[in-house]
């Protein structure tokens, strides 16, 4: 057996279970709590990925923070005002050609990358049943698990090769099938949508998360770096693991607004 398939297996076989545990019986200040450590290590990863300083890290964690604790007072677009004004100001102060090509871009496409993908998962956590969150990470993650193995039964036709030469047309389809079995279990479960509802929400889980997956392979790819870290056995970092989970969970929150679940937010202007 592949050593990486083994490692993966076990950390699944653990974490999945402590995951759904709490989701369903932790309390919103302790899932808030992981939360904004997650948010530490996967900006620490971004970081990382372009070899930026610590002061980037440390600012960058900053405009991160104040975004989410100022989600509940203003709507996203004066929080994207803000993002791009303060990322831009040191800028003004120390400006250098070569370096503002260099950092401020990424810069600020990992600061609007993780604020939109946090803030969706905290109004999830604070705003919404469990079960929705529940119901986000499982199809997410079975998308994940079904790509994988039919990608190594059966995967012949490439998908995006230049972004990520491993995946195939078969891992996607083997992806979708499974998400879809997941959502339909839970649906069942839970008694959450109408068929045409789930299918529809599925769907758009599942190609957001593969655009997810194909985003984060590019990011590394332009860097030459294999992994964004090495926290989970056999996945790699927080920003590996979840890159599906951070594209999806936007677009997933839109979904709920339009069908009236949760409380209202300020989503738009």
């Amino acid at each position: 057996m592949n050593s990486n398939f083994l490692k993966r297996t076990i950390s699944t076989v653990i974490l999945l279970p402590l995951l759904i545990l709490l989701i369903l019986k932790g309390s919103s200040t302790l899932l808030l709590i992981i939360l904004f450590l997650c948010l530490s290590i996967a900006w620490y990863e971004w970081v990382k990925l372009f070899n930026f300083s610590l002061h980037f890290y440390l600012y960058g964690f900053i405009l991160l923070l104040l975004s989410l604790f100022l989600l509940d007072k203003f709507s996203t677009l004066y929080i994207f005002f803000l993002i791009f004004f303060l990322a831009y100001l040191p800028s003004m102060f120390n400006f250098e050609r070569e370096a503002f090509i260099k950092t401020f871009y990424p810069f600020l496409i990992g600061l609007i990358y993780l604020y939109l993908s946090f803030a969706s998962l905290k109004l999830l956590i604070q705003g919404y049943p469990r079960e929705l969150l529940l119901f986000l990470f499982c199809v997410v993650f079975g998308n994940d698990t079904g790509a994988y193995l039919a990608g190594r039964k059966w995967g012949k036709s490439p998908f995006f090769p230049e972004i990520s030469p491993k995946k195939t047309w078969e891992g996607f389809w083997g992806g979708l099938i499974l998400a879809l079995i997941v959502g339909i279990f839970l649906n069942k479960l839970y008694s959450l949508w109408s068929t045409l509802s789930l299918i529809t929400i599925v769907l758009m889980l599942t190609l957001f998360a593969v655009m997810g997956d194909l985003f984060e392979s590019s990011i590394k790819r332009s860097v030459g770096k294999k992994d964004a870290g090495a926290l989970i056995p056999g996945h790699g970092g927080i920003l590996d693991r979840l890159d599906g989970v951070f594209f999806a969970s936007p677009i997933y929150v839109f979904f709920l607004e339009v069908l009236n679940y949760g409380v209202p937010y300020r989503l738009g202007l």
